[in-house]
């Protein structure tokens, strides 16, 4: 999204206009869900990705016509067919997808462009969630045109939308206009806080940001603590040392990286809450034993619910050794986390079962032979 909102602001400035396609609608499994987008720009460039490469070159003959004739279209494809069929041949799926073209042209028609840029400025600031709804097809045009645009507080389309979709097709009536929107549930990018200022740090912040967290790197003063040493950062927070029941963790993760005792025991003292979603400590199982025991002296043991909340030693189980392999298992379990999952292979849960598995699954064919 952050990419796309660049290049949309960069079209503005210098005054060039580019096709925006969306996925509105998916049948089965597929690349990508709905809500997904990307640009296609007139030289050819593609910004963003709503397949595996599978229909990107098909739909840029669309987004062709799209520049050319300024009117937006919707494009269907179906990967549901057998083997010997266009889009049946390895295209690594089995699902049909619907994607909605529209013309973003900040000369031909300023007023829609910077209706658009402005939708995707507002999803990325947003500070609470809400839905977005944009017009896809329209019984009276001159009315109320396809782009259109609104948006309602969240849950308002729960009953047409459901529960469990982010995004979807929801037909509706606008007066005496029947209309069929895209209802996007926008959410709040989640929120990281960083302690410390070491080189794991600005490889967590790094990555982090281009998963599209907010990073907030939470420090004392000192030189480390700077924009030039985390330009990722959304907001470097200097505090006074050891006052970390100044840092705002309502609803947001933490991740603990000093390396010295004193600090890495306050942090947890003052940040381990009931607000906090999770708090990660980078150290070894022993380290984390002496700050609990420390914490029971002072404070008396800490609350089950509350030791739920803690992470340590930090990551999922990779082998990680490196600290870019250490940044990436910590950035996974912070995914798996806020997704509900498990973090175990997917394999295990849809894909092929395992070799053992596997093995006595063939033993009963060839006994079913004989």
């Amino acid at each position: 999204m952050e990419d796309i909102q660049e290049m949309l602001l960069r079209c503005q400035k210098d005054a060039v206009p580019c096709v925006i396609a969306t996925i509105i609608e998916v049948e089965g499994s597929a690349y990508r869900r709905e809500g997904t987008r990307c640009l296609f720009m007139p030289d050819g460039q593609v910004i963003g990705i709503v397949s595996g490469g599978c229909i990107e070159e098909d739909l840029r003959m669309h987004a062709d016509e799209v520049l050319k004739s300024g009117e937006p279209r919707r494009v269907r494809y179906d990967f549901r067919t057998g083997e010997d069929e266009e889009w049946g041949t390895g295209v690594g799926c089995n699902g049909a997808i619907a994607l909605w073209l529209e013309l973003f042209d900040p000369v031909g028609k300023p007023e829609e462009a910077e209706w658009i840029a402005g939708d995707m400025r507002n999803r990325l600031k947003a500070t609470a969630p809400y839905e977005a709804a944009t017009v896809i097809a329209t019984s009276d045009a001159a009315r109320m045109p396809p782009g259109t645009r609104w948006v309602r507080k969240a849950g308002a389309y729960d009953g047409r939308l459901g529960t469990d979709r982010k995004a979807g097709i929801v037909p509706d009536t606008i007066g005496d206009i029947q209309v069929e929107l895209l209802v996007e549930r926008i959410s709040p990018r989640p929120e990281l806080i960083i302690v410390g200022v070491g080189e794991d740090a600005r490889l967590l912040c790094r990555l982090a940001r281009m998963l599209q967290w907010r990073v907030t790197i939470l420090y004392h003063k000192t030189e480390k603590a700077s924009p030039e040493r985390f330009p990722e950062a959304d907001e470097i927070r200097l505090i006074p040392r050891l006052a970390f029941e100044q840092a705002d963790v309502a609803g947001k993760y933490a991740v603990i990286m000093t390396h010295q005792l004193e600090l890495d025991r306050e942090a947890v003292r003052k940040m381990l809450s009931d607000e906090i979603a999770y708090l990660g400590l980078v150290g070894s199982r022993s380290r984390l034993e002496r700050i609990l025991q420390d914490l029971t002296a002072a404070q008396g043991p800490l609350e089950p619910h509350l030791l739920e909340k803690l992470y340590s030693p930090v990551g999922l189980d990779i082998g990680a050794e490196t600290p870019q392999e250490i940044a990436l298992s910590i950035m996974a379990e912070m995914t798996a986390h806020r997704r509900g999952r498990s973090g175990a292979p997917l394999r295990n849960r849809k894909g092929i079962p395992s070799a053992s598995g596997f093995a006595r699954a063939s033993a009963l064919k060839e006994e079913s032979h004989v």
